[in-house]
């Protein structure tokens, strides 16, 4: 009974009869951790908040989608996640996308050593959209593997295979940058 009273529930539940006011607490504290993770995907700020307010204007309506099979926290970002590929798919030449915002993260031209933040993102960049989200959300966001594989619709062991893979990479441009 005690979830029922829970402020997820209770938004979530507000918001299925057509009350704005369960939107605000569902932003609160969940529109942050979608923007970085949008972010990650993208690779654009400009974008990612673009993506987050029609996330966020289009979760009235979306609502009904959610069958509380898993927390809502994973159904957002299994929904922000699905936007994210849907507008890199929409850009016709993913390499164009990344290259244009590539600037935003490049590390210094001066000759100066580099910042611990530039190198990660550096070598984030070279990771794919979908695998930049995953590390972002289990290695930026903390969240359980069990979250992931739901997020992602894979099983768990294929969830560690990427991140694995995925930690590799990011090892050797690192490497190569230090």
């Amino acid at each position: 009974m005690a979830l029922w009273f829970s402020p997820e529930r209770k938004s979530i539940a507000l918001l299925r009869n057509g009350e704005l006011e369960g939107l605000r607490w569902i932003y609160e504290n969940f529109s942050t951790r979608i923007l970085n993770q949008c972010y990650r995907v993208l690779l654009s700020r400009e974008q990612a908040e673009d993506l987050l307010q029609d996330l966020f204007l289009k979760l009235p309506s979306i609502i009904g989608e959610f069958r509380e099979e898993s927390g809502l926290g994973t159904w957002l970002f299994r929904v922000a996640h699905n936007m994210c590929m849907s507008r890199l798919q929409q850009a016709k030449n993913r390499l164009l996308l990344e290259a244009e915002n590539i600037g935003e993260i490049s590390p210094r031209e001066d000759g100066a050593t580099y910042d611990v933040k530039d190198l990660l993102n550096k070598a984030m960049a070279v990771l794919d959209p979908e695998t930049r989200s995953l590390v972002w959300l289990k290695e930026g966001e903390g969240v359980p593997l069990s979250e992931l594989s739901a997020t992602f619709n894979l099983p768990e062991g294929t969830i560690k295979a990427r991140l694995s893979r995925a930690r590799t990479r990011m090892k050797e441009i690192l490497e190569k940058e230090v």
